[in-house]
């Protein structure tokens, strides 16, 4: 039986990693590898809605493969998988902010409402703080009401001056 690579970064023992949803369905969490990048690009090909979530992820195969090179080549990514198949992608991403990354997250509709993306939210923190990330900082919009619930399950807390901008920021101190 084939092993999975070690984790990046000092991950091992953190990754690969089983997160169930409420109905206690079993996914798996796993660290990007290049051999990744085709499956992700179906991913995003496939993705609704599309443009949601402040532009992304973007239309057309040039555009996402445009989109990947530029995310890819920096940060830790997550792969969801549910059943042998990419349902997921989380990342983490450096800012020009001593000790602290942007998160983003996105799901296959199919998945989304179940509780998944809650648990992927926290496993990510946890691979944060093993990365020695002070803070997690996202944007959402505030009509995304399952996300904002979800980011909330999983610590995250509104920066009270972006509560009535068109685009909330939330921010987990770990």
């Amino acid at each position: 039986m084939p092993t999975e690579p070690a984790a990046p970064g000092g991950l091992q023992g953190l990754l690969p990693a089983a997160v169930y949803d409420k109905e206690n369905r079993l996914s798996a969490v796993r660290p990007y590898r290049p051999g990744d990048r085709e499956s992700l690009e179906r991913f995003y090909a496939h993705f609704t809605p599309k443009r949601e979530a402040q532009g992304l992820p973007p239309e057309g195969a040039p555009r996402i493969a445009r989109w990947l090179d530029s995310i890819l080549r920096a940060g830790t990514h997550l792969l969801v998988e549910h059943e042998g198949r990419l349902v997921g992608h989380a990342m983490i991403m450096p800012t020009d902010r001593p000790g602290v990354s942007e998160y983003a997250i996105f799901l296959e509709e199919a998945v989304r409402g179940q509780g998944l993306g809650t648990e992927v939210n926290i496993l990510t923190a946890q691979v944060a703080r093993t990365l020695r990330i002070d803070r997690l900082w996202l944007s959402v919009e505030p009509r995304n009401r399952p996300a904002v619930r979800s980011y909330e399950n999983a610590g995250f807390r509104f920066k009270p001056e972006t509560v009535l901008t068109p685009e909330l920021e939330m921010e987990l101190v770990l």
